[in-house]
């Protein structure tokens, strides 16, 4: 009991009430809607259970309001998502490929799952997932468990983690059904700059 006491009280995580939860999620929210366009850096880190083996790998994100996104890794390769409106481009070294989000269920609930996870935005649709947030000793994160079938089959958790003025998200954390787990650092965010539309051309 005493081991669990302070395992719990290492952990530095605290649910809250049901109106300290609305007031944050408004907070979020806010911050969201002001967040017009977005650029930054990332690290991704992604561990997979069955091979206990960690990849890395780096990159840059651009995104504007309301769902026109560029995720460009950069190391150790090249790989590049495009997302403008209805529209992806997924582009490698070796290949190309179109999608229309549109016709794609699946692909549409994954787009969403991007762009919320990006903004911090999405929180108070209770269709989608059912969300709890917690206070941490580095400040507040959202938990997400997927409510639609399509998202359960892959994800179990998303985790979004806010910078301490609950204006951008620093960091995300998704944990797969299969027990593989990954995390994305952004640094060196700049909010509300100009961002040439060039970066999310498809055509």
């Amino acid at each position: 009991m005493l081991t669990f006491v302070m395992a719990l009280q290492m952990s530095g995580q605290t649910k809250l009430t049901a109106e300290q939860q609305k007031q944050i999620i408004e907070k979020i929210d806010k911050g969201a809607s002001a967040t017009k366009t977005l650029q930054c850096d990332f690290t991704q880190t992604k561990t997979m259970k069955l091979l206990k083996k960690e990849m890395q790998s780096k990159g840059v994100m651009y995104f504007k309001q309301p769902n026109k996104l560029r995720w460009q890794y950069t190391a150790p390769y090249d790989y590049v998502f495009i997302m403008n409106n209805d529209k992806v481009r997924i582009k490698s070294t070796k290949s190309t490929q179109d999608i229309s989000v549109q016709g794609n269920k699946m692909f549409r609930q994954i787009t969403s799952i991007i762009l919320n996870s990006i903004t911090g935005g999405g929180l108070k649709s209770t269709s989608d997932f059912d969300v709890e947030i917690y206070k941490s000793d580095q400040g507040y994160f959202a938990r997400l468990y997927p409510k639609k079938k399509e998202v359960k089959q892959i994800y179990n958790t998303i985790e979004i983690y806010f910078n301490p003025a609950l204006t951008l998200v620093s960091s995300v954390k998704m944990i797969e059904k299969s027990g593989d787990v990954t995390v994305v650092k952004m640094s060196n965010m700049k909010a509300n700059v100009s961002i040439d539309e060039k970066v999310f051309s498809i055509d």
